[in-house]
């Protein structure tokens, strides 16, 4: 068994000897690693996750959902929804910091243990309910936070980082469930 660190890299390298164009990546190990053995962490605890982006992050946001759990990829299915009425829920576009304390009541009760898998800039409530719960997975534009891993919006190869960093994590949690790597 492997520990993810080694198997990240000698992935990352793989798809980079493909032509992917994945060396970027490589560079960001250090700070990538630490935030999926978390959200893996918190899999393998229950947490189940809510997929949420921003509005022009919507695209990889259906993507994700409609693919981690496809049928071809012979594994048990994991916990990672869509909320898709929780932008309404939390009044649209208006902040209101009462719908965001009325959303979080709902999430805790409709789920034992939840948090965020969010993509998108830091705009609107649903970025501030994802960035506030301690456990969510966030892959944040043109903002470094802690416990984030940041890209930047203006990079013309944003859409194709997106997908690989999707591609990697994906590949990880087969890898996780195979037993091939330890976290």
């Amino acid at each position: 068994m492997e520990s993810l660190k080694d198997w990240m890299l000698k992935t990352i390298r793989e798809e980079n000897s493909k032509g992917v164009m994945s060396g970027w990546l490589e560079e960001e190990l250090y700070k990538w690693t630490p935030l999926v053995s978390s959200a893996l962490t918190s899999l393998l605890g229950g947490v189940s996750f809510i997929v949420l982006s921003d509005t022009p992050r919507a695209w990889l946001r259906m993507y994700i959902l409609q693919n981690i759990n496809h049928p071809s990829k012979n594994r048990p299915y994991m916990p990672f929804l869509g909320m898709e009425n929780l932008d309404v829920l939390l009044g649209g576009e208006r902040k209101n910091v009462d719908n965001l304390k009325l959303a979080e009541g709902m999430l805790d009760l409709a789920y034992r243990d939840y948090a965020f898998f969010y993509i998108g800039k830091r705009e609107g409530l649903s970025a501030e309910l994802a960035i506030s719960n301690e456990n969510s997975f966030l892959w944040l534009l043109d903002e470094d936070l802690p416990n984030a891993f940041h890209l930047q919006s203006f990079n013309p190869m944003l859409d194709f980082r997106l997908l690989q960093l999707y591609k990697i994590f994906d590949s990880t949690l087969s890898a996780l469930i195979a037993g091939k790597i330890a976290i």
